[in-house]
């Protein structure tokens, strides 16, 4: 959980900083940036969640769960716009190391928690 705290940290702050990097070279909206900057933020608020939860998993197991939710989520809504042509496929790049890598380390830690 530190690891996704800081990875959510990092890319939270970077995507807020340079959001038109998440567009793969398609022409950015004034709108869109403004909506990819808010979704930096709120990644970067999970980040603060998910420290909270690297020191007492047990504890903090709801805060888990919603990360994993979002991680499942996440790749669902994405490849549906993929499929509709709404997005490129290359936006799938994002669902590998924001959602798709995070599925098993937090599913593991809900279950440790959960067999107590």
């Amino acid at each position: 959980m530190l690891a996704a705290a800081a990875y959510n940290l990092f890319w939270g702050a970077f995507i807020s900083i340079h959001p038109q990097l998440i567009l793969f070279g398609n022409a950015p909206a004034s709108y869109l940036l403004i909506l990819i900057r808010c979704i930096g933020m709120l990644v970067g608020v999970y980040g603060i969640a998910y420290y909270f939860s690297s020191t007492d998993p047990a504890r903090y197991w709801p805060l888990i769960l919603v990360g994993l939710i979002g991680k499942l989520l996440g790749p669902i809504g994405a490849f549906y716009y993929v499929a509709l042509g709404a997005m490129p496929a290359t936006f799938l790049w994002v669902n590998v190391f924001n959602d798709l890598i995070w599925i098993y380390p937090f599913s593991w830690i809900l279950y440790q928690v959960w067999k107590k």
